[in-house]
């Protein structure tokens, strides 16, 4: 689940407060959701200074892409991390490293770094930041508290996310004698909308490396391009899975937002379908409202599954049908 992150960093005040503060901070979110100033804002809390002061603190280092793969290679990371094991403590610090794009860790600096989070050095906090946690050795990813960030404001509805969220509301008014064809539409229109996603996501990719291969000629190495062809493939992976649990989101609160509005409530999430959604509050009884939550729920837990995503999409979307 995401939170804001003045809920987040409240929640660190508090484990801080008590001693619990774990010794590795997994901080993920999307572009604006405010990543890195919430990482600096944890590191201030616990050195106990302002936020401005942070930046300059003898105790607080950073760490990110500096090399040009734009990757964070093993000895920046050595040179990183040395400092929390042979530095002494000032009295009261909590020394606290921030790395950014941590996505972006050398498959050598990722090792490295798993070592340390395995023996950490005493009153330490480590913090990875990244919009792409799916990019992260799943070890290193366990031996951390992740927090997910959401933005305050949700981005409105547009294109495909758009005919998503449409497609909901044409199942939620279908009667039972169409309600599965009009869930068999809702589930062409989410592959359509996937298939386009990751054509997009994998042209974007393509030209960066190839823009990126430009930039370095001749001091690009086969290694390097052997690892960034595998890293790249990883994140165009990642990047449809983030689409794909988007879209499954909008079916879940797309309903949801019915169901709030049935029972009165004044906030609705997809506010520019507020007269529909008042509509659909008025024609349907609260359970058939909950039946399609359990439906949207089903294919979350499908699409989480091993199974293949076009028959997940099909058997979910018709979880959300009349019986």
């Amino acid at each position: 689940m995401a939170f804001l992150p003045p809920d987040i960093l409240e929640r660190l005040r508090r484990a801080h407060s008590l001693g619990r503060l774990p010794h590795a901070l997994l901080i993920t979110g999307a572009p604006g959701s405010g990543r890195r100033q919430l990482s600096w804002d944890v590191a201030a809390l616990v050195n106990g200074v302002e936020v401005q002061q942070a930046k300059a603190h003898p105790d607080i280092r950073t760490l990110e892409p500096e090399s040009k793969s734009r990757r964070i290679l093993v000895e920046p990371f050595r040179e990183f991390c040395g400092f929390f094991f042979a530095t002494s403590f000032r009295a009261g610090a909590v020394k606290t490293g921030l790395v950014f794009d941590a996505d972006r860790l050398h498959v050598n600096a990722a090792n490295a770094f798993l070592k340390t989070l395995e023996e950490p050095p005493p009153n330490c906090l480590f913090i990875l930041v990244t919009t792409n946690p799916g990019l992260l050795p799943t070890t290193i990813v366990s031996r951390c508290a992740h927090f997910a960030l959401r933005s305050a404001q949700r981005p409105p509805l547009e294109g495909g996310a758009a005919s998503v969220a449409a497609a909901v509301g044409n199942v939620l008014r279908s009667p039972r004698n169409s309600s599965a064809g009009a869930a068999l539409r809702l589930a062409r229109t989410m592959q359509s909308v996937l298939r386009g996603a990751r054509e997009a996501i994998e042209d974007e990719v393509a030209a960066d490396f190839k823009a990126e291969k430009k930039r370095l000629g001749d001091s690009a190495e086969d290694e390097w391009i052997k690892d960034e062809e595998a890293r790249l493939k990883a994140v165009v992976e990642a990047r449809a899975l983030a689409v794909r649990q988007q879209l499954a989101s909008i079916i879940a609160e797309r309903t949801a937002d019915v169901l709030r509005a049935r029972h009165g409530a004044k906030q609705l999430l997809y506010t520019e379908l507020g007269a529909e959604t008042l509509r659909l509050a008025e024609e349907l009884d609260e359970a058939s409202l909950l039946r399609a939550l359990d439906g949207a729920a089903q294919l979350r837990i499908l699409l989480d599954r091993n199974v293949k995503e076009d028959l997940a999409i099909e058997a979910g979307c018709l979880a959300l049908a009349r019986p």
